[in-house]
């Protein structure tokens, strides 16, 4: 009988999971997020970990960047079960997994593929478990008392000697950086005790954060544009600034920015950024299409990567190679719509090799410089910017896989229940069906609903609307709601607001906002709802809570659909996020804007603007 530890913050999943287990003979211990499954594992060092891979605290996959991090237990098997990422997405390779088990999931297989792991588990040895050590991303070395390595799963950093020297004198290491050939890694280390005190040998473990290194330089990177944009109303003052945040958050010496002159069809320099010490470049008063690297990319529309520049068949110019020691370079087009118009090119000493998150960055920087070239909202830029379709599809996936799962396995249950089970019993698992049914049911229709309005398939009724009218009849409609949690609704409402729009598309806003605000709301606090004229060019909704607040990293993603901020999703507010998305579309369709101002903890306010006047 082995010992497993479940890590799984849906409570009807995390119920199932534990009673398969109970029911192949084994024990369970249950964890509500990963970072208790951490803790968990830590304490009870069990056979084998089943963790999902969206939970709170800490998600699936950092939890099995921890364990292998940690020399004392890095060999802990692990089962990532995931609604949100599919079971062949990439960011489940090299995590160490055993197994990856996508929901939704029945009962028999479940039952099948965890029993055959924790059968192999039951008779692994220890040419099994350096099998295992073997499929870690995570570089493993140990070695003996004299320092002789007697295992090593990878190619480690130059330092790992030294690292295991300062093991067998009787440190122990936990997260130091090491940079090595521009890897980063964060290293443990520890001497092995035997049971009567000795030292034996140390084992060190390099865990490789190049990606999560990466991954904050490439956010770094768009903040600081974002905040270029968000500081410089002019084009002719935010181009050598916006070089300057690229080149000096991604490590690159040397970035120009290109742009096509439409009169005389070439590129002709428009920004540059050099760093401090550096030379520069050569650079053509002009470069045709197809000539050099950025008239390369020009030609081609595509991104493109030179690792060496000084290569016999590199695009870049001979006389601009043969003047500098950078070993590689790039360029992204620049775009507008459909249009090139212009090239971002850069120089780097490293060996720069095509990277494909670092791909998306770039597009969507020169995107927004793009837009921005062209002069559209700064808003509108941020929303373009963070749009990704993958994490889009991600989402909507788990959304639909997650009640899947409760309905088939809770169904599942049923089925195998001995005929003498208690209707009460069964009655329970009926609800949980039930509810996940409804849940399911809602969200489809909201997102038809959706997807018909943005595009354009659902058609607006445009008449002249009372909006103070429709605003009073939703906040009488969430006042009981309200009333039942102690929270007062303030209105600061005139007593006629005549706007051209859609009725009951526009009740659909105010009761999403409304619901919004008194859902996130704690108890005993204030909803205020103020609608005002704005010199009779258009109205302003507002509608301001004092609740939970979102996370400024987040604000930016909630008008998109199924997004949901992380403070929801994890303490059990209901939702499908999809309410601020539809108040989006039906605001844009009605040519009005709307924005969210949030603090953590203090509150969100949210303002809508409606013209006047239809266009």
């Amino acid at each position: 009988m082995a010992l497993v530890v479940v890590a799984e913050d849906n409570l009807d999943h995390q119920r199932v999971i534990a009673q398969v287990i109970r029911r192949l003979g084994h024990e369970v211990v249950v964890a509500g997020d990963g970072r208790a499954g951490l803790a968990a594992v830590a304490e009870h060092r069990p056979a084998l970990l089943v963790a999902d891979v969206d939970m709170p605290e800490m998600d699936g996959l950092e939890l099995c960047r921890s364990l292998r991090a940690d020399p004392a237990l890095a060999g802990t098997p692990v089962v990532l079960i995931t609604a949100y990422l599919l079971p062949g997405d990439q960011r489940l390779q090299g995590v160490g997994a055993l197994d990856v088990i996508g929901k939704p999931f029945g009962v028999p297989e479940l039952s099948q593929r965890l029993g055959l792991i924790l059968d192999n588990l039951d008779k692994a040895d220890d040419v099994t478990v350096k099998a295992l050590l073997g499929t870690l991303d995570a570089g493993v070395v140990i070695c003996d008392v004299t320092g002789r390595v007697t295992y090593g799963n990878a190619e480690l950093p130059a330092a790992y000697e030294q690292i295991l020297a300062r093991a067998l004198a009787g440190e122990r290491l936990r997260g130091i950086e090491v940079i090595d050939r521009d890897r980063w890694y964060a290293v443990n280390a520890a001497p092995i005790i035997a049971a009567d005190g000795a030292t034996t040998g140390a084992v060190a473990a390099f865990h490789d954060r190049t990606y999560e290194h990466r991954s904050r330089e490439y956010q770094q990177c768009e903040t600081e544009v974002l905040r270029v944009l968000a500081d410089h109303t002019h084009a002719i003052d935010a181009t050598d600034r916006i070089l300057h945040a690229i080149g000096s958050t991604l490590g690159w010496p040397y970035v120009r920015l290109w742009l096509v002159d439409e009169v005389t069809d070439v590129l002709r320099p428009a920004g540059n950024y050099t760093a401090p010490g550096e030379r520069s470049l050569p650079t053509p008063a002009s470069m045709s299409r197809g000539s050099g690297l950025a008239g390369s990319c020009w030609a081609k529309v595509e991104s493109l990567w030179v690792p060496d520049i000084h290569a016999r068949d590199s695009p870049v110019l001979p006389y601009v190679s043969s003047e500098t020691a950078f070993q590689a370079g790039g360029a992204v087009p620049v775009r507008s719509g459909d249009r090139v118009i212009g090239v971002l090119s850069f120089f780097t000493y490293a060996r720069q090799e095509p990277d494909p998150a670092l791909t998306v960055l770039l597009t969507g920087v020169a995107g927004l410089i793009g837009a921005f070239l062209e002069q559209r909202r700064a808003e509108v830029l941020a929303l373009h910017l963070a749009a990704a379709t993958d994490e889009y599809i991600a989402l909507v996936g788990h959304e639909l896989r997650t009640p899947l799962t409760s309905i088939g396995a809770y169904v599942d249950l049923i089925a195998e229940s001995p005929d003498e089970t208690p209707m009460g019993e069964v009655r329970e698992m009926l609800d949980v069906v039930q509810r996940n049914n409804v849940r399911l049911r809602d969200l489809v229709e909201k997102l038809l609903d959706l997807a018909a309005l943005e595009s354009g398939h659902a058609q607006l009724t445009i008449v002249p609307v009372d909006l103070s009218a429709v605003i009073t009849e939703a906040v009488e409609a969430i006042a009981p709601s309200a009333a039942e949690r102690r929270i007062t609704i303030e209105a600061a409402l005139p007593g006629e607001l005549i706007v051209p729009g859609d009725r009951e598309r526009l009740r659909q806003v105010a009761d999403a906002l409304l619901g919004n605000a008194v859902k996130f709301s704690g108890s005993d606090s204030t909803v205020t709802v103020a609608l005002t004229d704005e010199h009779g060019d258009a109205v302003v909704l507002t509608v301001a809570d004092q609740g939970v607040g979102v996370a400024p990293s987040e604000q930016a993603r909630l008008f998109r659909r199924l997004y949901r901020g992380g403070n929801a999703r994890h303490t059990g507010i209901p939702g499908a996020g999809l309410g601020l998305a539809l108040c989006r579309v039906v605001v844009e369709r009605h040519h009005g804007s709307i924005t969210l101002a949030s603090q953590e903890a203090a509150g969100t306010k949210v303002t809508v603007r409606l013209p006047c006047h239809r266009d």
